[in-house]
């Protein structure tokens, strides 16, 4: 990779994100030309490595890829996977993949540390320059971005009102607008709605629903026995567990799943985060406060350059960009000798 690849990349992982796979392709240098010697080295030594040992969840088949990581071709090896460029053909022997496989950050392949010998096989292979016949594969990432076919996405759409449907059946239990469509569909399909779910039935489910956690028998007894009127019972029932920290705690986890929240970097040499449980919190605190989404976002991306009216508000958009930087990750030594290295400050 040339040095303003280098430049951007270093400025990309301090910011918390990497560069666009087609930028850094671009900006990577052209293959070189390899003597056939290096190349027979490739094809003898190295692919029946690559073959056993790495293709299976690094290959072109999309389902069982792991990290975004593709070694099918030289040009998908020097554009890496989630962790950046598998291969630094200008510093080879800082290379993330052979820190793999010597088992000291990632652990590669996860079945056994590979032998001496082939450890020593992919050293010279990458000491070479990554020789590498291969065609670059087709991986989704390396196609054009159409734009234009990408506005016409669902979510992208102006939002629309459509006049509920007429149902062509009669349904006792169509209460609401969003009802008839639900009808609609199921006549569509050619199914028949189910007789409603009992009192305790329904309870149950709609606890499970907001808050992960089952009635207790005294909350079923009081629900089933009631002399009010179901639709009464069941909006007290809602606007409770709504109000209820337990909310934030089920629907929050949905987000931290998204973020991929954890509270130390993994790997061989996990660092830990002691004060990731601040995000969290902050996390399941604007679930339960019904915070708006966009602002939920917005804090989150750029919480330190928003305005705030009090210590504690600045307080909590700093600790929303812990968005940008908690997560396994596993490299991030590296994240930080190359940022200094991009700004001339020796490590």
């Amino acid at each position: 990779m040339n040095r303003l690849a280098k430049l951007l990349n270093s400025f990309a992982l301090c910011c918390g994100f990497l560069l666009p796979a087609f930028l850094v392709s671009t900006l990577t240098a052209q293959d070189p030309e390899f003597s056939q010697d290096d190349l027979d080295f490739f094809e003898n030594k190295i692919r029946p490595l690559l073959v056993e040992h790495c293709l299976e969840c690094h290959g072109d088949d999309n389902k069982k890829l792991r990290g975004g990581l593709r070694l099918t071709s030289r040009a998908d090896i020097l554009r890496g996977g989630e962790s950046g460029p598998a291969v630094d053909i200008d510093e080879p022997e800082e290379s993330l993949l052979l820190s793999a496989i010597h088992f000291d950050e990632f652990e590669m392949p996860p079945k056994g540390k590979l032998s001496e010998t082939q450890i020593q096989l992919f050293e010279l292979w990458i000491k070479k320059g990554l020789p590498d016949p291969r065609s670059q594969s087709g991986n989704p990432e390396t196609q054009p971005i159409d734009v234009e076919t990408g506005k016409e996405f669902w979510s992208f759409q102006p939002i629309q009102r459509h006049a509920p449907p007429e149902p062509k059946t009669n349904a006792a239990w169509l209460r609401t607008d969003i009802d008839r469509f639900i009808l609609r569909r199921l006549n569509e399909q050619g199914i028949t709605p189910v007789k409603d779910a009992d009192r305790a039935s329904l309870l149950r489910r709609v606890h499970l629903v907001l808050t992960g956690l089952p009635p207790s028998e005294k909350e079923i007894q009081q629900f089933v026995t009631s002399s009010n009127e179901l639709d009464a019972d069941l909006d007290s029932v809602i606007n409770r567990l709504l109000d209820s920290p337990r909310f934030g705690e089920r629907w929050g986890r949905h987000w931290l799943d998204v973020t991929r929240f954890a509270e130390s970097s993994g790997g061989g040499r996990s660092l830990m985060f002691p004060h990731a449980w601040r995000y969290r919190d902050y996390v399941i605190e604007s679930f339960n406060n019904d915070k708006p989404f966009d602002q939920f976002i917005r804090e989150q991306i750029a919480g330190d350059l928003l305005p705030a009216d009090s210590h504690r508000e600045r307080s909590n958009n700093l600790v929303a960009t812990g968005f940008l930087a908690l997560g396994p990750t596993n490299e991030w030594h590296l994240v930080m000798r190359n940022c200094l290295a991009a700004f001339g400050v020796s490590s």
